[in-house]
């Protein structure tokens, strides 16, 4: 049982993740971190491999990218969407992907006085 099993009601959120060429992740979050209704962000790095039967000689292919996760208001989600969308040219072929999804429990990340 939560301590605060009150935290993260109260309020419409959507989660925004974009997974985008790797380098961009950064950028992208100082971009909306301070955006209104931006909850919280953060972004990580993934690896993963294609399918080696796909390539002349099957070698394995490794390809990283930056993911990116922005916990937002509900009103002001398709904004930072549209925003993210075109910083990262997400229009354009093998850039990346970009999803939203609705949130039902959530609360910003807050460092702890110690």
């Amino acid at each position: 049982m939560s301590v605060l099993p009150h935290i993260g009601y109260g309020i419409d959120k959507k989660l925004i993740t974009a997974i985008v060429v790797s380098g961009r992740g950064m950028h992208l979050m100082k971009l909306v971190e301070k955006r209104p209704g931006v909850l919280s962000v953060t972004h990580h790095h993934a690896r993963g491999t294609d399918r080696p039967a796909r390539r002349p000689g099957k070698k394995i292919h490794w390809l990283e990218r930056d993911v990116l996760m922005v916990l937002v208001e509900a009103p002001e989600a398709d904004a930072v969407f549209s925003l993210i969308f075109s910083a990262a040219r997400l229009g354009e072929p093998h850039q990346g992907i970009i999803f939203i999804e609705a949130v039902a429990r959530g609360h910003p990340m807050m460092p702890f006085e110690i």
